[in-house]
């Protein structure tokens, strides 16, 4: 008869409790969060790719820088390799005495000033700047005139050459060879000073590069800081608001809790109230009709059949009604519960459960239980009494065996049987919740052991005092 505890339990553990995270919350959460944390990233890779793509067009212009130099370098360095060549061969031509060694070096020379003046189309070509270009333009024209005073000696005679190349070497070639030389060394000079701005310019775009680095930092750091004092303060509201909703899931726990017991409290008085009217009143006044039923019998003449047949039937629907309510009011509270104590209560509920189902269940008590506090004997005899209606329903068990012990201050109610089990760690019904919900109220636990085909074993703790 712990059904009505049961379903009252089972209301109140599917009554829902109040949303913590409220979904709305979570979605502004995440956008948020999302929103920040895009930006940073989108704001990174932006800073990488303007980055990256700045390294590669300083390295670009840092190889056409180098390459262009280097070309112009070279063009020079041969410009002014092939003018000493052709001073050699002039002053070999002039002063070689040797007529066919003279004649070889005038084909030389001729060949070398045409590779001379191919270096100064490309040299001139590859010098878009205006006073590099003014000085390349003051080169051709000295080498030029350096040309022009020597042509006329290449066609000259042995006698010719004999007689005037020493005086014409030092008077004509040697004052332009000297000229040329220090317009190509002015040249040199100019690349030294290209060379140097190139690396300024390289150097300035590494600084722009730095600087862009630099505040794309500040700025990330910024948007980071931001987002990150935004969301503490969001989850902190979030935080307090949750902590303010737990409070009061928990304050609703409670005062569910407080009801529950009150609700237990005032279902055993009224259990206890029924039980007394039924025993009482009903079956006094039964008992009363039994007993004028069998002094309206002795005024029946024997020779009235009938009326006496009547009169057992009546008395028969009598006597079953009275067993009837006395079983009734025991099975809603038992007198022996509150005048012979816990244990006798729980005997009496086995006997009663052996004679309907026809299981042997034994009971064994080895702890004194009979001097209890009521709640207490009250939790453990229900305890008893839905297990026994549990297993009569369900576990098609053969053998019963209740046992009651007193362990380090607290008294075990255990019940074993032999049936057919079931999935403990699946399977709860409400019988189960409102076992827990009582020893919940006492300070006590219930734990259920199970397995299909292997029985059950189920044991109630509940704590005591003085032990």
């Amino acid at each position: 008869m712990a059904g009505g505890n049961s379903a009252v339990s089972g209301r109140e553990s599917n009554m829902p409790a109040p949303d913590l995270s409220p979904e709305a919350a979570h979605r502004r959460t995440r956008l948020i969060l999302a929103a920040g944390l895009g930006g940073m990233i989108l704001l990174m890779l932006g800073a990488g790719i303007n980055a990256v793509r700045v390294l590669h067009l300083i390295r670009e212009q840092s190889n056409l820088i180098q390459a262009d130099a280097a070309a112009r370098t070279g063009t020079l360095v041969s410009i002014r390799t092939k003018l000493l060549l052709s001073d050699s061969f002039v002053r070999d031509y002039l002063m070689d005495t040797d007529e066919n060694r003279s004649a070889e070096d005038n084909s030389q020379l001729r060949q070398v000033w045409a590779e001379l003046e191919k270096g100064l189309d490309a040299y001139a070509a590859a010098t878009p700047d205006s006073d590099e270009a003014e000085m390349a333009a003051r080169l051709r024209r000295k080498i030029d005139r350096y040309w022009e005073s020597i042509s006329p000696s290449l066609r000259w005679s042995n006698q010719e050459r004999r007689e005037a190349g020493m005086a014409f070497y030092h008077s004509a070639v040697l004052p332009s060879r000297v000229s040329i030389l220090e317009i190509a060394t002015e040249i040199d000079g100019a690349h030294s000073l290209q060379a140097a701005e190139g690396s300024s310019r390289m150097a300035a775009r590494f600084g722009t590069l730095r600087s862009e680095l630099l505040w794309t930092f500040i700025l990330s750091l910024g948007v980071a800081t931001i987002l990150a004092l935004g969301s503490a303060t969001y989850i902190s509201r979030l935080e307090r608001e949750t902590r303010l909703r737990y409070d009061q899931v928990v304050a609703g726990r409670v005062q569910m809790g407080q009801l529950s017991q009150r609700l237990v409290a005032a279902q055993e008085q009224e259990r206890k109230s029924i039980s007394r009217e039924l025993h009482d009143e009903v079956g006094q006044t039964l008992n009363a009709l039994l007993v004028d039923a069998g002094n309206l019998q002795k005024r029946i003449p024997e020779s009235d059949t009938q009326s006496r047949e009547l009169l057992n039937s009546i008395q028969r629907l009598a006597d079953t009604s009275v067993n009837e309510i006395r079983d009734i009011a025991l099975l809603l509270r038992p007198s022996m519960l509150d005048d012979l104590g816990l244990t006798a209560a729980i005997q009496w509920q086995a006997r009663e459960v052996s004679r309907r189902t026809g299981m042997a269940v034994k009971v064994s008590a080895q702890a004194d239980a009979d001097d209890l506090p009521e709640g207490l004997s009250i939790c453990l005899y229900r305890v008893a009494q839905e297990a026994l209606q549990n297993i009569s329903r369900h576990a098609q068990a053969g053998t019963v065996n209740i046992e009651l012990k007193q362990e380090a201050g607290r008294l075990v109610l255990s019940v074993h049987d032999d049936g057919v089990g079931f999935d403990a760690a699946h399977v709860r019904g409400l019988g189960m919740v409102g076992m827990e919900e009582r020893l919940r109220q006492v300070g006590g636990a219930l734990r259920v052991t199970s397995q299909p085909g292997r029985g059950t074993m189920l044991i109630a703790e509940v704590p005591i005092a003085g032990s």
